[in-house]
């Protein structure tokens, strides 16, 4: 198994955050940053499409270059822009997503997340600190469980074991009350349903429950 060399992904991370650049890394599953991203694999990070130049520059002035997203011919709705893809020489692979959006469940369309979400995202973004010298922005406790929910969901139709993992740690770190309210924005009556299997390690089952569930 190739990783990428951790002192590049560290360099990388240590330029955007001292530079002007608005970002946040959408995830890092089991801690993958900075020492074991496989090679091939992509860094997901959240951007604002209004600042779209600057951050190609960012990127282009770093040795990046754009390259053929696999995702490019998808169908966007709802105002989504379509996902960017960058890669260095090293292959360091970063995916520019402009919005929270996932997969719709009829005809995989990609569409955001709710608009308050959109913004809770920029408003609550936390820096992490781990070691190494390595940090990022990432997304707060709450939004990170809403969305790692929905992807499992809607795009994966599954929860992995790292999504698992993650949602259980996030779990005791989230005030439930307003994480209900922003999962009622996208699963609406089934959000009780969704917590309680959540709360009781359920996962096996979720998704086919939420597939049969009609009381909208």
């Amino acid at each position: 198994m190739k990783y990428i060399p951790e002192e590049e992904i560290i360099s990388l991370f240590n330029k955007m955050n001292a530079s002007d650049l608005q970002y946040i890394l959408i995830r890092n599953i089991n801690y993958e940053l900075p020492q074991k991203l496989k090679m091939g694999k992509d860094i997901d990070l959240l951007v604002n499409y209004e600042d779209k130049n600057s951050i190609l520059d960012f990127f282009l002035n770093n040795k990046f270059k754009e390259i053929p997203h696999p995702h490019r011919n998808d169908i966007y709705l709802y105002g989504v822009n379509k996902y960017l893809f960058l890669k260095n020489e090293c292959g360091i692979v970063i995916d520019l997503n402009f919005q929270l959006a996932v997969r719709s469940l009829d005809a995989g369309q990609w569409i955001p997340l709710d608009q308050e979400i959109q913004k809770s995202v920029w408003d609550c973004k936390r820096f992490v600190q781990l070691k190494n010298n390595f940090g990022y922005w990432s997304l707060d406790y709450e939004d990170e469980f809403v969305f790692l929910i929905s992807r499992s969901i809607f795009d994966k139709k599954e929860f992995q074991t790292g999504y698992i993992d993650r949602i259980n740690e996030l779990l005791s770190l989230i005030d439930q009350d307003r994480v209900f309210l922003k999962l009622k924005k996208i699963f609406f009556n089934y959000t009780p349903h969704l917590l309680e299997q959540i709360k009781n390690r359920d996962y096996l089952n979720i998704f086919g429950n939420y597939l049969k569930f009609s009381d909208y």
